[in-house]
């Protein structure tokens, strides 16, 4: 690593047999507008995708170099990876894969924002999950953000997030590390050939520094049929929402990795990474592999199908056929509600959140158990005195005597619908939280109507559509998560007054966006000002 350059930013790209996308991800990089190198890195290519790397290395050789293994052989995507991280001449390291793009100005906004923060050893940051590349096609999404733009997240929380949101991940090509940092642990882990290669590596970085994280839009991740993961679904070694081998083997590493490291004794980062593992906690009589215990539920279905194709008769409703739910507690009464179930899921996910001065809708319950030692400060905020918890009193509607940038963290569940004006509650929360602050929100989508004290204020029940449009018109588009959950089972059993003891694991998983039962928004107040958006077209 002679000659280093603290000006440059080495640009890692590894690539086997990448032709259709390679150019266009080599253009993408080397027009920045900050001083890069890029390494092509070839991990035993046939001729056609050989060629194009060195013809690049021919024409700019003082900014692109080609790198390949001894005998031109095939040693794996981390082995590869870690072949350009030796020959890094720059002080920082970024990484882009050979079928995804950089829009302009990607690396200096990145480095500026390491430069800020001398104290963090990284940058994350979103990448488009990028589908419209292809003509006509839809869909594309920003990945979700751990903590608001500008936050320096301590290690290992941006881990233990990570484990907690299950198929949130950094992306690779929104990554840019110091190179002293990636030379302190080792690199990316050989043992990782392809699928978790990049998740093995961040684990090892989020556990030894800080990381600053970026709201930049400038990364794009483009989906194909020949991707790595596209590769991987089709064969059924991975699925993002199911578990499965690969997700399994990066687990059981991250579990003998954690054992020997300082980072393994942080309680809440255990606490995740058990209740990831909880999914591949087998009995040893049970030798089944999660794909193909999978594949068998899958083949009952299909039978179960074929049996009732056969036998086309009235659907039988057994207990179900009748006029009065089974409770008119929402299922209080039997246990707990099928959306409480989900607004629980939702605040573990983002229980990282919760943290510092902390106001919460009605009592403390939830500040206390999911916020835990993280909270300084816990208020309660109710519309009319009298609960034993409440410190603050007020409408959001009109926000009268309610406090401006007070608070890190607001926890809204089942709250929002009850008031008539919500662009200005909207505003009244934007107002009272901190830069760097977030509100957690959960709204009724379908949901029965109260039948007590709050069924003369219930005014809305909410789509994806109907809250990302109120949020993002206060917020900002791009400082604002929107989720839902359910499916048609779970809304039927909801709206019926069951409680989600009474449906399966795999029926409260599955979700349907047409039957959006609960509607969940992270909304974040940035630590900076957000980048402005920025089309793939530039």
């Amino acid at each position: 690593m002679s000659g280093a350059r603290s000006d440059v930013v080495s640009v890692v790209m590894i690539f086997r047999d990448a032709v259709e996308f390679f150019d266009d991800a080599i253009r993408s990089v080397l027009a920045q507008d900050h001083p890069v190198e890029l390494l092509l890195c070839d991990d035993g290519s046939g001729p056609a995708s050989t060629a194009i790397a060195r013809d690049w290395a021919a024409l700019e050789p003082h900014r692109v170099r080609y790198l390949e293994h001894p005998g031109h052989g095939h040693r794996g995507m981390s082995a590869t990876r870690n072949l350009g991280i030796r020959a890094a001449r720059g002080d920082l390291v970024a990484f882009l894969d050979a079928d995804d793009v950089w829009l302009p100005g990607h690396v200096a906004h990145e480095v500026a924002l390491l430069e800020e923060h001398p104290e963090a050893g990284l940058v994350c940051g979103q990448a488009m999950e990028w589908h419209s590349w292809r003509p006509g096609a839809t869909g594309d999404e920003w990945t979700p953000l751990p903590w608001p733009p500008g936050s320096v997240v301590p290690a290992p929380r941006m881990l233990t997030a990570t484990l907690r949101r299950g198929a949130y991940r950094t992306p690779t090509c929104s990554l840019l590390v110091r190179r002293r940092l990636l030379e302190q642990v080792g690199g990316a882990a050989d043992e990782f050939p392809g699928m978790f290669e990049d998740q093995a590596l961040l684990a090892e970085l989020h556990t030894a520094a800080p990381a600053v994280v970026s709201g930049t839009r400038t990364a794009l991740y483009r989906r194909h049929a020949g991707s790595t993961t596209a590769r991987s679904v089709q064969d059924g070694t991975y699925h993002p929402w199911t578990p499965n081998p690969s997700m399994e083997t990066y687990l059981r590493w991250l579990e003998d990795r954690l054992a020997n490291s300082p980072a393994g004794d942080d309680p809440e980062l255990r606490t995740a990474l058990e209740a990831a593992l909880m999914p591949y906690r087998r009995e040893p009589h049970d030798r089944s592999s999660p794909v193909e215990a999978l594949t068998a539920g899958v083949l009952r279905v299909v039978r179960g199908a074929r049996r009732r194709a056969r036998d086309l008769g009235p659907v039988r409703m057994g207990t179900l056929r009748r006029l009065e739910p089974l409770s008119r507690q929402f299922g209080y009464d039997r246990g707990l509600p099928v959306d409480r179930h989900y607004v629980e899921q939702f605040l573990t996910e983002n229980a990282h959140l919760i943290s510092g001065q902390v106001l919460e809708v009605g009592d403390r319950a939830y500040t206390r158990r999911f916020g835990g030692d993280r909270v300084t400060r816990s208020d309660v905020l109710n519309i009319r005195a009298g609960h034993p918890d409440t410190t603050l009193v007020g409408d959001l509607a009109d926000g009268e005597g309610l406090p401006s940038e007070a608070f890190d963290c607001i926890v809204l569940t089942q709250t929002l619908h009850l008031v008539h004006d919500l662009p200005a509650a909207i505003r009244t929360l934007h107002r009272m939280l901190r830069p760097g602050g977030s509100v957690l929100a959960t709204f009724p989508g379908i949901s029965p109507v109260s039948a007590d004290e709050w069924a003369a204020t219930w005014h809305w029940a909410l789509t994806t559509v109907s809250a990302g449009r109120l949020f993002g018109d206060v917020f900002g588009t791009q400082s604002i998560e929107v989720g839902h959950h359910g499916n048609v089972l779970t809304s039927a059993a909801f709206l019926y007054g069951m409680a989600a003891h009474e449906l399966r694991a795999h029926e409260l998983a599955a979700i349907d966006p047409q039957f959006p039962m609960l509607i969940t928004v992270r909304a974040f107040r940035p630590v900076t000002a957000a980048p402005g958006p920025v089309s793939p077209t530039g």
